[in-house]
């Protein structure tokens, strides 16, 4: 019976991937924060960011982030500043949008983490958020 107690724990190994058992209880991933998108109107400037970040690593700042924006209403934009996403301009047209950002990472790159062989369970992840313009 004691035996049976371990399999739910293999199961989550070869199910994750990860190399080492450890991390995939305590999963090394890419994250985009939850968000609630504000209102934007066709009337004026719209402007949010979100701030990504590598979950249970402690030297996310070590990897290179790389974005794709897809569903932006026309009017707007994105721009990247190193792990902040922004989306500005000024909508042109009413509606609800769907806008989804895709997330690579590569790393860690710096101060001789190249050695280091523990490595993130996933290096990409996506999310989708609402964007109303009224």
């Amino acid at each position: 019976m004691r035996s049976l107690r371990i399999l739910p724990f293999l199961f989550c190994f070869f199910l994750f991937g990860c190399e080492d058992f450890f991390d995939c209880l305590i999963a090394r991933e890419p994250s985009i924060p939850d968000k609630e998108f504000p209102i934007a109107s066709t009337e004026s400037f719209y402007y949010v960011d979100l701030t990504v970040e590598i979950e249970n690593e402690p030297r996310d700042d070590d990897y290179d982030y790389y974005f794709h924006v897809r569903g932006l209403p026309e009017g707007l934009d994105y721009f990247v500043s190193y792990r902040t996403i922004s989306i500005e301009g000024t909508p042109l047209e009413t509606g609800i949008n769907r806008i989804t950002i895709d997330l690579d990472v590569e790393g860690p790159f710096r101060n001789g983490f190249d050695d280091d062989s523990r490595e993130l369970c996933n290096y990409s992840t996506s999310k989708t958020f609402l964007l109303i313009v009224e």
